[in-house]
């Protein structure tokens, strides 16, 4: 029988309501009667609270509140009643995850104007709050949920700090205050602060905590004392303007009397009592002196704007009547100043002027516009006329306000009758131009303005374009051209001739040829330019003509230079033939030299063996033995031409690389070229064959020295790249981080047609003898087969940039891995049973008597289909060794992968004289299988068999449950 519960919550309210009307049972609480005892008391609780309040109850934290806390929620109101914390306040989660699990965890926590970044209404919004987490337990005594008591603080937290920073602010301005300041307590007057300007009045003395009679001795003398105790008495102020005071100090040579204006400012406590004096005040002895100083400099000034001869300088009053005439004025005007103060400024005007009141409109004027300049005819004393040029400017009081005039003006009748003789001798000039034939144009020294002086037949008048000269004058398609040679020409300082299209106002497009020559000053510069614009449209139609008269000869002596040029690729492929000659020719030299060192030593040793004398035979057998290595390695140098050498790939830093070559570069490059490395500190490791990268770096510089002959400087760069896909296609390279490898040269640089062909085996720009065309395309080779690429930039006549781009590799950290036994270490296997697959029936001897005189049982294969078929049989094979390139249809590494599908732990030796990498199937071989090039020694042969042998033999003596680590 269910128990029977009243109406739930008895509260009233608005969050009440959402509790009863929610639906309860689609949450983690389900339906209100299954809620226990203790959480419908809580939620009574928290209703019925005035407080800012909320709960969660279980692992969901479903959310509860009151009335007090739904303005908080704003937009979020509609939805949070019942739904997760954790998402309806996902803004401000990270502040209260903290404090719930603490509640959880059975501990109440408190925390005060804890800033809490939220977001209620659309925007992001800084807020700060007061709350409380207490534990809310179950019917069963565990903890259920926790219970929070919340208030916003933000507007009191907001009037704290805004509150802080008035303060100091006050600070501040008490601190940088040009007065004097100070505040005094008590009947006794002690200090209590003092700014800056109040301690440099008194000398900087320690006068905090100190009554002032105490600290500053002076004040009783010089009557302050009684002062200050009037006003603490009767709580008027004092306002003292220009006293004295004399602090007994001087500082720095100064003087310690002082003028000062002060005011003494009773402060009262809440009951009116006064409690204290605020000082404040500002010290006026600078000004003092100044004012002195200005009257003693007021009559040298008088001096100085008397000495001025050639400028009349006369003051006016509001009225216009003279109240200043300095010696200038009388010496050209003619009256004495006792004869002209008092008399209004008409009298320098002309009769024309003073009827028309013009000396009263320039006051206006000057007042309005802050001043007048200009130049007009004036009277003398004599009556004489002469031609004034000045200004007239308004006089201010230390207001502001204008309380009279000053003018000054110079006499100019000289300079007049010089300018009316310049504009005569213009005319003349102009009447010259006008019988030019050409249009005539002045130019600024920039080339920014020019001016028509004179236009001829239809040129532009560029007058009307507003000085666009350019843009009128001169064709779009010609403008470059022009600008370039007027650079020149101004650059220069030389005349210019240019020729270009113009189009004229009617449409039509006419040739000028425009030249100028420059107009320097006394110190060498161009101040101006005069150009000259022809016609020479019907010289240009002729040319035109002529150059059509000649095409049919141009078309002729195209198809005679295509005809050479054909013939010199046919005499380039003859001379790669050539080259291709001479490699063979030297690499059969070469061979034979090896070969007759091998058959003549061989020769040697059979005939000493023969006669029994044995004690030679050592030497013969090293000379066959040089031989053959020799021969080996001129193999490798064709092998890495070829792209086909066996290379020997380890971690290798280009960085390192490059600065342990520097010495044998700068030898081999000679002391005529710098070298200069700009190497990256790190990061810069490869998985490349150590001597390759040596050996094409040497190659690069090599080249790079040839390119400079007469010397120059060399870069060699290394950097990190990460190449994109973009780019990745530029160079014909999957997207990857690589390094990149530069070396620069500032030598002769190639063109276009030779990069075309730098690549290509045999190709070379160097005389007969000097190179065979091999150096960039066993570089390439090399870079290719490394996974990278070459990337060649060139321009003639400055040099060539030759970057190799090289995967970057990331080595393994170094690890203490088990040391490999060495020959000398290894235990001595015998007995194991051999595959041993060769289709040079000479070679699988070979080796088959090597590994039976270790004491193995060896089973022969010719081939890969016999080899499986007895790798299909239940023989137990230890080992299996293979040539990489048999006959038929299978290689050495099907025979391989074949082998290890019924005996996965079989060790593999490959011996190949091919590319080895390549015909194993890539660059990294299994664990458990080595690769042996040949030529190799029987030493070789039995180590490498050793060492794969004992690796079998730990595996089998010491196995393990555990998965080996990645």
């Amino acid at each position: 029988m269910q128990p029977h519960f009243p109406v739930f919550p008895r509260a009233a309210g608005a969050a009440a309501e959402r509790v009863r009307h929610h639906d309860w049972s689609a949450t983690a609480l389900g339906a209100v009667a299954q809620w226990p005892a203790s959480l419908r008391c809580a939620v009574e609780l928290m209703l019925n609270s005035p407080e800012s309040m909320y709960l969660v109850w279980g692992d969901e934290l479903v959310f509860l509140f009151n009335d007090a806390y739904a303005p908080i929620l704003g937009p979020r109101l509609d939805q949070a009643m019942g739904a997760p914390l954790r998402s309806l306040w996902a803004d401000a989660w990270p502040a209260v995850r903290e404090p719930i699990e603490q509640a959880f965890a059975g501990k109440g926590s408190r925390f005060e104007n804890v800033p809490v970044a939220m977001n209620r209404y659309g925007t992001p919004e800084d807020t700060w709050w007061t709350f409380s987490f207490s534990p809310l337990y179950g019917d069963e005594e565990e903890v259920a949920g926790a219970f929070c008591v919340t208030k916003e603080v933000t507007g009191m937290v907001v009037a704290q700090d805004r509150l802080a920073r008035e303060n100091e602010r006050l600070i501040a301005l008490f601190e940088k205050s040009p007065l004097f300041m100070a505040f005094l307590t008590g009947p006794e007057h002690c200090i209590e602060l003092v700014n800056p300007g109040y301690a440099s009045l008194i000398g900087h003395r320690e006068v905090i905590g100190r009554p002032i009679v105490e600290a500053l001795p002076e004040v009783l003398d010089q009557g302050y004392l009684h002062l200050l105790d009037e006003v603490y008495r009767t709580g008027e102020p004092y306002i003292g303007r220009k006293v004295a005071y004399d602090s007994g100090i001087a500082q720095a040579g100064s003087d310690p009397r002082h003028i000062v204006d002060v005011v003494f400012q009773p402060c009262k406590d809440e009951t009116g009592q006064v409690n204290g004096i605020f000082v404040q005040g500002l010290d006026l002895t600078p000004q003092v002196a100044l004012e002195r100083h200005l009257s003693l400099t007021e009559a040298r000034h008088r001096q100085i704007m008397d000495s001025a001869r050639d400028y009349a300088i006369i003051a006016f009053d509001m009225d216009g009547l003279v109240t200043l005439w300095n010696r200038g004025a009388e010496e050209i005007l003619g009256w004495h100043e006792s004869e002209v103060l008092g008399r209004h400024g008409e009298v320098l005007y002309l009769d024309d002027d003073r009827l028309a009141g013009r000396f009263g409109y320039n006051m206006d004027q000057a007042r309005l516009r802050g001043g007048l300049s200009g130049e007009r005819w004036l009277r003398r004393r004599d009556g004489e006329r002469f031609w004034a040029h000045g200004s007239m400017a308004v006089l201010r009081g230390h207001e502001g306000e204008a309380v009279g005039y000053v003018v000054v003006f110079r006499d100019r009748t000289a300079e007049r009758h010089a300018s009316e003789a310049l504009v005569q001798s213009e005319r003349r000039l102009g009447a010259l131009v006008a019988a030019a034939t050409q249009s005539l144009y002045a130019i600024s020294a920039d080339w920014q303005q020019v001016n028509l002086i004179y236009r001829q037949g239809g040129a532009a008048d560029l007058r009307e374009a507003g000085g666009s000269w350019r843009d009128q004058l001169i064709h779009p398609a010609d403008r470059d051209a022009v600008d370039a040679a007027i650079e020149e020409a101004r650059e220069m300082g030389s005349a210019l001739e240019v020729e270009h299209r113009s189009l004229m106002p009617d449409g039509e497009v006419r040739w000028l040829q425009m030249r100028a020559v420059p107009l320097l000053d006394e110190d060498g510069q161009v101040r101006e330019w005069f150009g000259a614009a022809a016609d020479i449209s019907d010289r240009r139609i002729a040319q035109q003509r002529l150059q059509q008269m000649t095409l049919t000869l141009e078309e002729r002596v195209q198809a005679r230079t295509a005809e050479l040029m054909a013939m010199e690729e046919r005499l380039r492929q003859g001379q790669k033939m050539e080259s291709l000659g001479q490699l063979t020719g030297g690499i059969a030299h070469d061979f034979n030299n090896m070969l007759t060192a091998v058959s003549m030593g061989l020769e040697l040793l059979e005939l000493r063996v023969g006669q029994g004398r044995v004690e030679d035979l050592q030497r013969y057998l090293e000379m066959a033995r040089g031989g053959a290595e020799r021969a080996a390695a001129l193999t490798q140098r064709l092998l890495a031409f070829s792209r086909r050498q066996t290379l020997a790939p380890s971690s290798v830093r280009v960085s390192t690389l490059v600065s342990g070559m520097l010495d044998i570069l700068s030898r081999s490059i000679g002391p005529s070229i710098s070298i200069e490395t700009r190497l990256r500190d790190g990061g810069d490791d490869v998985l490349v064959d150590a001597p390759q990268l040596e050996n094409a770096l040497l190659n690069l510089c090599i080249n790079a020295r040839d390119a400079m002959p007469e010397g120059g400087t060399l870069v060699i760069a290394s950097d990190i790249e990460v190449v994109t896909s973009a780019r990745g296609e530029q160079l014909g390279l999957p997207a990857a981080t690589y390094v990149r490898l530069s070396v620069c040269d500032t030598g002769t640089g190639m063109d276009a047609s030779v990069l075309e062909k730098v690549f290509e085996p045999f190709f070379t720009t160097k005389p007969i003898g000097q190179g065979t065309g091999l150096g960039l395309s066993m570089i390439y080779g090399f870079t290719r087969q490394s996974g990278g690429q070459v990337d060649v930039e060139s321009t003639p006549g400055q040099g060539t940039t030759i970057s190799l781009y090289l995967p970057q590799f990331s080595p393994a950290p170094a690890t203490c891995a088990e040391p490999v036994a060495d020959a000398s270490t290894m235990p001595m296997l015998s007995g194991r049973s051999v595959l041993l697959v060769e289709d040079e029936a000479s070679i699988r001897a070979l080796v088959r008597d090597v590994l039976s005189t270790q004491g193995h049982h060896v089973t022969e294969a010719a081939n890969g289909s016999e080899a499986l078929s007895l790798l299909a049989t239940d023989h137990s094979f230890d080992l299996l060794v293979t040539d990489v390139g048999l006959t038929g249809a299978l290689n050495g590494r099907q025979v391989a992968d074949a082998g290890r599908q019924s005996r996965p732990a079989m060790p593999v030796l490959f011996i190949t004289g091919y590319a080895a990498f390549a015909a194993v199937g890539g660059e990294h071989l299994e664990a458990g299988m080595e690769i042996l090039t040949k030529p190799f020694s029987a030493v070789e042969l039995e180590r490498r068999v050793d060492r794969l042998l004992a690796g079998e033999f730990r595996s089998w003596s010491a196995p393990t449950s555990e998965a080996p680590a990645a």
